[in-house]
């Protein structure tokens, strides 16, 4: 199941080892085989985000909801849920699945989860574990996935520190439920997609313009865009949590505007901005400062594809960022990131030294990253080879072993 581009990448290595497994047979023990199913569900927020996904790893999902958007942003997480719910329920009532297999904190996984759990269908949960212990930060997805680890008979842990929440509340509430270690399959997707777009005979003729977001007729061509910045250093930066809407994204926007005017002949700004019309207000301000100004270092993008974006990533200096998945992702590509959190359950990165939690204040901000411009010997420090926190490549394979395992058993 997959319904937003995070899940959709991280989702992507299990769905292909269970693929590669399914002309294999499970046995039950006995003379009798099963033969091995694979569905894939999309919850559909986002469709056309995801086409170039579906493209690039050449998947195509067997199921895709149809969700009607609210006007109202009070309303949005409940018809969100209450459309995901329904629309699950009557699949697996016809569908009747051994295994629901969800992934991450997402308000689709939490009900797909749910929905499964009141058949009495059984569920795995990737990225299984990570807490932040506040149950508003990051809001809704804290309580995401405290629900799915709860319902799960498979809960599979990204870290060791995940495990271990895990096991600690297995034994306060959850006796039942099996906890594994597997690592992370972003990491999986990243070797896969770092791999592809390195090859010579990648065509990026179908991935390499970026829509400007404020001028939805304007196109880059970004691959050119990047030749053209050797030299200079490109500060990418990320920013969509719902509770850094308003004024941690004014403060951002105001630090990248301080910086962009300090530093015009040595950085370059690329913003991504999501499809939320509150996460853009800010950068739409921002946008219009530099066009008024003629600031010329800032770069204000819709989303990016995924093989553009895993481009832009290689070739930025550092990433300021409030994605959980981003925060994974710079590590294994030697990317210093910047976390524009008060706090984040992505704590392996931040032990390493890998990341640094730099809250959402415009000064902290402004300095965070004006230190690693000026200061080779910390932003050295924050690039550690070979040391990755979030795996090893092989978590999709794992997952489905023991999925199969159990369902063997089961």
């Amino acid at each position: 199941m997959a319904g937003t581009r995070p899940e959709l990448i991280k989702v992507y290595p299990v769905y292909k080892a269970f693929q590669e497994r399914s002309q294999t047979s499970i046995s039950a023990g006995t003379d009798i085989k099963h033969q091995l199913e694979v569905k894939w569900i999309s919850t559909g927020q986002h469709p056309d985000l995801l086409q170039d996904l579906y493209h690039f790893f050449d998947i195509k999902p067997d199921h895709e909801f149809t969700i009607s958007k609210t006007e109202d942003p009070d309303l949005q997480l409940a018809s969100l849920s209450s459309q995901i719910m329904t629309q699950a329920s009557e699949l697996f009532l016809r569908e009747k699945p051994d295994l629901v297999i969800v992934q991450g904190d997402t308000l689709s996984a939490q009900q797909i989860g749910l929905a499964a759990f009141y058949q009495k269908i059984k569920v795995a949960h990737i990225e299984a574990g990570i807490r932040t212990n506040n149950i508003a930060s990051p809001f809704p997805e804290e309580l995401a996935r405290r629900i799915l680890s709860q319902i799960s008979e498979l809960n599979f842990a990204p870290s060791q520190t995940a495990l271990i929440n895990l096991e600690a509340e297995k034994v306060m509430h959850k006796k039942s439920s099996f906890n594994f270690y597997t690592g992370n399959t972003v990491v999986d997707a990243l070797e896969y997609g770092k791999a592809r777009i390195t090859d010579g005979d990648f065509d990026w003729s179908e991935y390499k313009f970026a829509r400007l977001a404020f001028y939805p007729d304007l196109e880059y061509d970004l691959i050119k865009i990047l030749e053209k910045f050797k030299g200079k250093k490109i500060v990418l930066v990320t920013a969509h949590r719902r509770e850094n809407i308003g004024k941690a994204h004014k403060n951002l926007a105001k630090a990248i505007h301080r910086l962009a005017t300090e530093s015009s002949q040595e950085l370059e700004f690329i913003i991504s901005v999501h499809k939320n019309p509150q996460a853009r207000e800010a950068f739409e301000e921002l946008q219009e400062t530099v066009t008024k100004e003629g600031i010329s270092n800032v770069r204000i993008l819709d989303a990016i594809n995924y093989p553009l974006f895993l481009r832009l990533m290689m070739a930025s200096y550092c990433i300021v960022t409030d994605s959980g998945g981003i925060q994974e992702e710079a590590p294994y590509l030697g990317k210093p990131v910047l976390v524009f959190r008060n706090e984040t359950e992505r704590v392996e990165g931040i032990e390493a030294g890998l990341a640094s939690l730099i809250g959402t204040e415009e000064h902290v901000v402004h300095g965070a990253i004006l230190e690693l411009v000026n200061d080779p010997a910390v932003y050295n420090s924050m690039i550690k080879e070979g040391l990755q926190p979030y795996g090893d490549g092989l978590a999709g394979a794992r997952i489905a072993d023991v999925s199969l395992l159990y369902l063997k058993k089961n």
